[in-house]
């Protein structure tokens, strides 16, 4: 049979009403030493608390739904490192827990899919990680529906968590201006549309990554006094092609001897190329991506910008928070502030 609270109260001699307090969020408002005491006895009993009965006492199942896109193109609901870290730590901080529900874009465009997520995973909201191309009937039904809901890397008018990548960028580029750079590119091989001097913001087809990471660097080069480098496509440069591209750009009098890239998959192309040419990094070129972790490449730790994922996370839980109390508040668009990055092992002063 399961331990109740009576028992736990017998065995401590405290009063029911306390130890109930005690395991369930009101903890705080007693001493260390009685919050010990309820702990050890519940332990020593193999107390299990019971979620249903919590559930319907508090009108909460003490659950997040993270709402991901079964979509072939996995990109949509791609998951950074650390990301989950930031979720679900801050999830436990407020004693609640999170489960993943992955849906194809036609289940998440259903008019029963709201219902459906938060029945079948007991969730009270949801954190929406379906991150461009977001199918409007999406939208619309989950505002329609007054669901408590927040979309993490996303760019959109409300309700939305997302790392401020037009000020990294921007600062990013200054960083390479002030070791003497005038020679900068930018490199994103894997966009689907050509850069003309702005992104076009009204494609969804990008993440919006991608318009603020070129457009903060080329905002760094003007205020500088100098022209923007981009290097873009449109079309998916393919890995096989990528090697060819970047030659072409590190060859030639004016070569960029500092080159900023969009993730550490151009960071590897870029390097790798730079090497082929017999350049030395980063002594003839400075190298720095945006990424959420440090990685080697060809035997160099790459300079980082570092994506502020974790932070994202417990940003996102927070804003859940909110809505939770008052669903139908409406939450302006936060931008998480990138931190400083690592080791600074492929940027070096100008030559």
């Amino acid at each position: 049979m399961s331990v109740t609270i009576k028992e736990i109260a017998l065995r401590t001699g405290l009063s029911i009403p306390t130890v109930g307090n005690v395991l369930g969020r009101s903890g705080s408002r007693y001493s260390v030493a009685t919050r010990q005491r309820v702990m050890q006895a519940a332990e020593q009993l193999g107390y299990k608390p019971n979620s249903s009965a919590r559930a319907m006492r508090q009108g909460r199942f003490g659950c997040a739904a993270l709402v991901l896109s079964r979509s072939r193109q996995s990109t949509h609901s791609y998951i950074p490192p650390n990301l989950l870290d930031g979720l679900d730590d801050e999830l436990q901080r407020h004693n609640m827990h999170l489960t993943v529900s992955r849906l194809t874009d036609e289940e998440l465009t259903r008019t029963d899919f709201i219902p459906k997520v938060l029945r079948e995973h007991l969730a009270d909201g949801m954190i929406v990680n379906y991150t461009h191309e977001i199918p409007p009937t999406m939208l619309e039904l989950i505002r329609s529906h007054h669901t408590p809901a927040v979309w993490v890397n996303a760019k959109l008018d409300a309700d939305c968590v997302y790392p401020d990548d037009f000020a990294a960028s921007h600062q990013a580029t200054e960083e390479l201006l002030r070791l003497g750079h005038k020679h900068i590119a930018f490199v994103h091989l894997i966009s689907r549309g050509g850069w003309q001097g702005s992104f076009d913001e009204n494609r969804p087809r990008f993440h919006y990554s991608a318009l603020d990471r070129a457009n903060g660097y080329a905002s760094a080069m003007r205020a500088a006094g100098l022209s923007p480098q981009v290097l873009s496509h449109d079309r998916f440069i393919h890995e096989s092609e990528q090697m060819t591209v970047c030659r072409q750009l590190l060859t030639g009098e004016h070569r960029p001897t500092a080159v900023l890239v969009y993730s550490e998959g151009e960071a590897q192309a870029v390097l790798c190329a730079a090497i082929s040419l017999g350049l030395a990094v980063p002594h003839d070129l400075s190298l720095l991506a945006f990424s959420a972790f440090g990685h080697y490449v060809a035997g160099h730790l790459v300079s980082v910008v570092a994506v502020p994922t974790e932070e994202m996370g417990r940003c996102a839980v927070r804003c859940l928070l909110q809505k939770l109390k008052e669903p139908d508040v409406v939450c302006e668009p936060l931008s998480v502030a990138y931190g400083l990055g690592g080791e600074r092992q492929t940027i070096a002063a100008a030559s």
